[in-house]
């Protein structure tokens, strides 16, 4: 099973949107996905619904209370499950970042579920502070979201510096791209840094295709579902993270047995 964690120095880049939609675009197209919440406050839960703030969850996992494989949330998504965050009050907030900041023990939750997956999407908060810093030495890769906005491209080089630290003392996970999000293609200042980050990183380290500023994912936050469920048809915007899923199923060399290599017949 492949792991890639989605990380961002910054908060309100488009992190949990890009987790959420990301894996909905790779489970639709095949691969057996479990989403994975590791934001304290439930990021993923809040986006969805409010239920899964109140199941067990990977905090749980963490403090020998349950296990992954009963913590899982089924959707109706075939190959698709999310493990929420689980029970984490705010005074214990500080504890679980410390439990998990090591690797180890997200390791051997992602280890618990390798048979039963194709990949693991694991959502974070922002800063690579324990959290993230735990799921960028247990996951094999790591994709950053770069907001399309002058300040947010101040830090995105913070990834690979910490990737590069994490590497010294041992495993990390290996940067798969960067996202540019939020992108406003009618906004200079917004194309300035699009242009910005174009001339900055080398080809292999960016995505062809970049999320835009949409207010359609307000809608889809409101109601509790991944872009590409808001409405049929999907809104335009959804075959967005189709397109990253699938260049990111390359770059991973991500396989799954219930996909088929090859051309497929149109007719019998």
């Amino acid at each position: 099973m492949k792991s890639l964690v989605i990380a961002s120095q910054k908060g309100g880049v488009g992190k949990t949107t890009l987790s959420l939609n990301l894996s909905f675009a790779f489970a639709k197209a095949g691969y057996r996905t479990v989403l994975i919440d590791t934001d304290p406050q439930g990021a993923i839960g809040l986006s969805l619904s409010k239920s899964l703030s109140a199941r067990l969850g990977l905090a749980d996992c963490v403090a020998g209370e349950t296990t992954a494989e009963d913590a899982l949330v089924s959707t109706r998504v075939e190959g698709f499950s999310i493990l929420p965050v689980g029970t984490v009050s705010p005074i214990e907030t500080q504890g679980f970042s410390s439990a998990v900041a090591d690797g180890t023990r997200l390791r051997s939750v992602l280890d618990s579920l390798a048979s039963r997956f194709d990949l693991a999407v694991v959502d974070t908060p922002c800063g690579f502070g324990g959290i993230t810093a735990g799921a960028l030495r247990a996951c094999t890769h790591a994709v950053s979201p770069i907001q399309a906005e002058p300040i947010a491209l101040r830090s995105v080089t913070q990834l690979l510096e910490m990737v590069k630290a994490l590497a010294a003392e041992g495993d990390a996970a290996r940067v798969a791209g960067f996202v540019l999000s939020m992108l406003q293609t009618t906004d200079e200042a917004s194309l300035q840094v699009a242009r910005d980050v174009w001339e900055m990183f080398p080809r292999d380290l960016l995505f062809d295709v970049s999320v835009p500023r949409d207010g359609v994912f307000l809608e889809a936050t409101a109601a509790g579902v991944p872009v590409g469920l808001l409405r049929r048809p999907a809104p335009p915007v959804s075959h967005v993270f189709d397109l990253i899923a699938s260049e990111l199923a390359r770059r991973l060399e991500l396989n799954s047995a219930r996909l088929s290599d090859g051309p497929q017949s149109l007719l019998d």
